[in-house]
Formats: C-alpha cells, structure tokens, sequence
C-alpha cells in the first residue's frame, strides 16, 4: 500500500483583526452576534478565505475604533 504524502500546512493569515478582537475580549461568536453574521463568517474574514464586503469592512472599523486599513493589516509571525 503507497503512502500519502502529508500535504504542506498552510500559512496562516494573522491581521490586526484578530489581535483587536482578541483584546477586547470578544470570541468570534460574540462578535458575529453582535454582527448579525454567522461564526464561519468572521472566521472565513480572519483566515483570509473571503473579504468582507466594504461597508461590512468599516462597521468591523468603527466597531473597533481603528481604520479599515489597520484592521486588515497582516501581522508578521
């Protein structure tokens, strides 16, 4: 029986949205109840599989008092 080769792990995608929603102590669902939108969305948004749509993007902004700019920032590991 041939072996599998073990895919490459993918690289995870860390932005400033994270770490925002991380100190200030939301979960994702908290903040997709807060949103209105489903877990598996937020966190499609902070694994970079879909962007939010641009009014979207700066509720996400407002709501955490930064720029949208900012809030999408990707962060170095």
């Amino acid at each position: 029986m041939a072996r599998r080769k073990a895919e490459p792990r993918k690289i995870r995608k860390r932005t400033r949205f994270t770490e925002l929603r991380h100190h200030q102590g939301k979960t994702q669902r908290t903040l997709a109840l807060d949103f209105g939108v489903t877990e598996n969305f937020i966190r499609s948004i902070e694994s970079g599989r879909q962007n939010p749509e641009i009014g979207f993007a700066f509720k996400l902004a407002r709501y955490f008092e930064t720029t949208v700019d900012d809030l999408f920032q990707d962060l170095a590991e």
